[in-house]
């Protein structure tokens, strides 16, 4: 494990991508990036209802786009997420035009009854026990989706290995495939990542950010 670190930073230091994000910390842009930074370190106090709609945010997002995610989690709401009968919360999905309308809708409704102890979870556990946990008990929710909301809430100590961090690992070092699952593949992407964050005094939630928006050229969350 720890030559495979070496290794990794030894690359990704010689890619251009660390020369990119090295620019981008010098720049002004750095100040949009870290701002949005620490919106997400004030989320971590939020009430369990605010929490629970960034959970719901993020079974959301799984195969589509942040920006319909955003969409759909405004237009259904917090009090929505929460309390909508499962019928009403699907026909409320396909009236915003959400595509996954049926396996989402029941989702939500099945991740209710963990609403009250989401604070503990976020606030209290190490955070691949509580990436492991919401894996095992929320459906909907893999690695990627458990790391993404525990990033908007403040924990950066996990990578969100989606299709556009991935595809830069990729184009850093060839000999990473883009796939991520199963389980322990995505372990093991997520130590290359660490190893990245390392190279910059990063946490990997935090790089994520910095990543995703050289990707995008968006900052969304």
């Amino acid at each position: 494990m720890e030559s495979a670190s070496v290794s990794g930073q030894i690359i990704f230091r010689e890619s251009h991508f660390f020369s990119k994000l090295r620019f981008i910390q010098q720049s002004q842009i750095k100040d949009v990036l870290e701002t949005r930074l620490d919106d997400f370190r004030r989320m971590k106090f939020s009430s369990a209802e605010t929490l629970f709609g960034e959970l719901c945010f993020c079974i959301l997002t799984a195969n589509t786009s942040a920006e319909m995610g955003i969409r759909t989690q405004q237009g259904i709401g917090i009090e929505g997420f929460m309390e909508l009968p499962e019928d009403k919360l699907r026909q409320r999905l396909h009236e915003l035009k959400y595509r996954f309308y049926n396996v989402r809708s029941r989702f939500i409704v099945k991740a209710r009854p963990f609403l009250d102890r989401l604070p503990e979870i976020v606030r209290s556990m190490e955070p691949f026990d509580a990436r492991e946990f919401l894996v095992k008990n929320i459906d909907g929710i893999s690695y990627k989706e458990a790391s993404h909301f525990l990033r908007n809430v403040g924990v950066f100590d996990l990578a969100i290995l989606d299709k556009h961090i991935v595809r830069i690992m990729n184009q850093v070092d060839p000999s990473i495939d883009l796939k991520v699952t199963p389980a322990f593949r995505y372990i093991q992407k997520e130590n290359i990542f660490r190893a990245y964050s390392d190279c910059l005094g990063m946490k990997p939630g935090e790089l994520d950010l910095y990543l995703w928006y050289i990707a995008t050229g968006k900052i969304i969350k």
